[in-house]
């Protein structure tokens, strides 16, 4: 009796509060949640394949990510991104075309700066820091054009590593002096200082030549006081925008303390709100792409300070996205998750993950809130509580995040003809992420994240929108274009993919330099007469087996970079192999003694004689010769005038693979598609009952469980 009289006064005791949310006044739309991968990313691809699997499930799966930032590292073309290229490609693997790419470049190449150096503290003065003075550019006295060139260049490298950004920057913070990489830009050029109304000219220009242009943020400055970003804004010419993007290391009103402003989050609605007012749409929209505290430890009470800032900046500022500044980092501290390889990295003594308060700051936004949403209209009475609601796009969901900074309330939700479905609620140095019971009348513990979904099915009198359907993930690196690298050894470190059989040798990774080439494989091979060896294979299993038919398929030929081993040129089979039998692509393939040589094989016969895939995982390699070396594989001919009518003939096959996902986005069954329908086209795996999105490689809809 003693306890339940103590629970029912504490209870009684908490505040009351009422959050109304109005589902037909509507504001700006979402384009996305993220967090940046700029740095560490060796550090990611170090750790075991099971620590990575559980990495980037957290990451990209548990959080929902919408947006990753990543860095424009490509300063010098013998720099490896493959690194980035594997987490991108791990997020998309989970996530598809929900997960979209924001690139911004830290620094113009050494050689386009009068320091010759990328980082700041190799410049003796802001002039030595900005890029170099020229006496013929067309768009000024700088050497925009170059720069443009380098980042069209750059664009290129990226995408022949899977990479396509959906949106760059072309300078991070350009008006901040750093010691790390860094280039100085004026809002418009001056006698010293390069201009980035100029150098956006220059690569607006230069990009929009590309097969896949990406859309160009800016000014992305250092912070929004000081009238710094309207500053640059003013100068630019809007027509080269497609966005608008800040970071908020000082807010306005002379506070430049970035820990002590994540607390107070406050400081920065009078700047966010002056930028939103002034400038953004749907068309143009403005996203926030770097914070942190910039403390050297992990706070507790910095989940409610990030959580908060993105209320103010979705309701004030009239952000379309946010993006966090570190989705990892090295050792315990990282913004969102804390990343240990394990012993021999830095301090860490474990291999380890560590999930930090910030972490369940954004999954309350963005595991429940869809690119496509709109900021819905949101009243809240309680004290030191903030709340923000996003309706989805066809009206039919609604989450409402609420922050309650102050001590215990009771919160009452009106939400006009919506019903509570689900809940999720977080407490600093209490439980995350914890699953609670939904209603329109929630307990809220004292500095407390709680976001609640609410349902309807009666949308008629509101303005809806067609729901956004992505179309199924493809991995850039198999999208149609001239060419596509199967594997390129200067950017690997083993000889993954290959086996052999038995009585041959196994393949090995060289590095000893030949002719130019440092990194390859060696292909030992039969080294005596079929006849009395039959044949030896070596096999080489192109990445991504399970999209494996999509290059062989789409490209006209494959150009192996290669020579022989021995002194004398080798005679090589190439054919395809791992979906069936050995299938011939060309025999007698000569690779040369003493030099490298591109061989080209022809792909006429990865498609049978009815018009079907042979299907190909593998590509197999046999020679009456000791063996070859090869440094590089790439499919040539991929452009859409060589894709075999193969695509038509199959276009919506029943035993092709679906996916069913419900409203907020989520995967909730993948099989074949024969197994996702019944014949009155109602779902037939065992879901709740309701509406869902069924998406096939071909096309998707929307479908019932009754």
């Amino acid at each position: 009796m003693k306890k339940i009289i103590t629970t029912a006064l504490l209870a009684s005791s908490a505040f009351a509060a009422t959050i109304s949310v109005d589902p037909a006044t509507t504001a700006q739309k979402v384009v996305g949640f993220g967090a940046g991968a700029a740095y560490y990313q060796s550090w990611i691809t170090a750790m075991s394949s099971s620590l990575q699997k559980d990495f980037y499930d957290t990451a990209f799966t548990g959080l929902n990510l919408s947006l990753l930032r990543i860095g424009n590292w490509k300063q010098e073309d013998t720099t490896s991104i493959a690194a980035d290229a594997a987490i991108v490609k791990a997020g998309k693997q989970r996530l598809g075309n929900h997960l979209k790419i924001e690139m911004s470049s830290w620094s113009a190449p050494g050689r386009l700066k009068p320091s010759g150096s990328v980082n700041g503290s190799d410049g003796h003065s802001k002039s030595d820091k900005s890029l170099k003075t020229s006496s013929n550019d067309p768009y000024g006295k700088y050497v925009y054009s170059e720069f443009a060139h380098w980042w069209k260049t750059s664009l290129q490298s990226y995408e022949q590593m899977g990479i396509i950004p959906d949106y760059i920057s072309l300078q991070n913070e350009p008006d901040m002096e750093a010691t790390y990489e860094e280039t100085l830009f004026e809002p418009t050029e001056t006698s010293e200082i390069a201009g980035y109304k100029q150098a956006l000219q220059a690569v607006r220009d230069s990009v929009s030549s590309l097969a896949n242009p990406p859309k160009i943020l800016g000014p992305e400055p250092l912070g929004i006081g000081y009238n710094n970003f309207e500053k640059y804004a003013k100068a630019l010419d809007n027509n080269n925008l497609d966005g608008y993007a800040y970071h908020l290391y000082h807010a306005g009103d002379g506070n430049d303390n970035s820990g002590t402003n994540y607390l107070n989050p406050e400081n920065f609605r009078k700047a966010m709100t002056a930028i939103g007012k002034n400038y953004g749409s749907d068309a143009k929209p403005i996203i926030m792409t770097e914070f942190c505290t910039m403390e050297n430890a992990v706070r507790e009470q910095d989940m409610l300070g990030l959580a908060h800032i993105m209320q103010v900046g979705f309701t004030s500022g009239k952000l379309n996205a946010y993006i966090a500044w570190e989705l990892f980092w090295g050792e315990q501290n990282g913004q969102l998750i804390g990343v240990c390889p394990g012993n021999g990295w830095s301090s860490c003594t474990e291999a380890k993950l560590y999930i930090n308060p910030e972490y369940h700051a954004m999954r309350h936004y963005s595991k429940f809130v869809n690119p496509g949403w709109r900021v819905v209209s949101t009243t809240s009475d309680g004290k030191d509580l903030y709340a923000v609601a996003f309706r989805s796009a066809d009206c039919d969901s609604i989450s409402v995040i609420a922050i309650n900074k102050g001590s215990a309330q009771n919160l009452s939700f009106s939400v006009n003809g919506y019903t509570p479905v689900s809940a999720v609620q977080s407490v600093e140095s209490g439980d995350k992420s914890k699953a609670i019971t939904a209603g329109s009348i929630i307990d809220a513990p004292a500095k407390s994240i709680t976001t609640v979904v609410f349902t309807t099915s009666n949308t008629a009198a509101l303005q809806c929108e067609d729901s956004p359907i992505e179309d199924p993930y493809i991995d850039p690196s198999k999208q149609i274009g001239d060419s596509l690298v199967i594997v390129n050894y200067a950017d690997e470190s083993s000889a993954a993919g290959w086996t052999s059989d038995k009585t041959l040798d196994a393949v090995t990774f060289e590095t000893t330099a030949l002719d130019g080439v440092s990194k390859y494989v060696k292909v030992p091979l039969a080294n005596c007469a079929q006849d009395d060896c039959g044949y030896q294979h070596a096999l080489f299993t192109i990445p991504d087996a399970a999209a494996v038919k999509d290059p062989l398929i789409k490209c006209k030929e494959l150009v192996f970079t290669m020579r022989s081993i021995d002194t004398e040129d080798a005679s090589v089979n190439i054919g395809g192999a791992g979906g069936s039998t050995w299938q011939n692509y060309q025999y007698g393939n000569t690779a040369p003694a003493g030099s490298w040589a591109e061989v080209s094989v022809p792909l006429d016969n990865e498609i049978d004689s009815t018009g079907a895939p042979f299907g190909s995982t593998q590509l197999s390699f046999n020679s009456d010769n000791a063996g070859i070396y090869i440094a590089k594989i790439v499919a040539k001919g991929c452009g859409t005038s060589s894709i075999k009518n193969i695509r038509t003939n199959f276009a919506d096959r029943n035993n092709g693979e679906a996916m069913i996902f419900d409203l907020n986005g989520n995967l909730v069954w993948k099989g074949l598609k024969n197994n996702a329908l019944n014949d009155n086209g109602t779902i037939k795996p065992k879901l709740h009952q309701g509406a869902y999105i069924l998406k096939t490689k071909y096309n998707a809809q929307r479908v019932m469980k009754n």
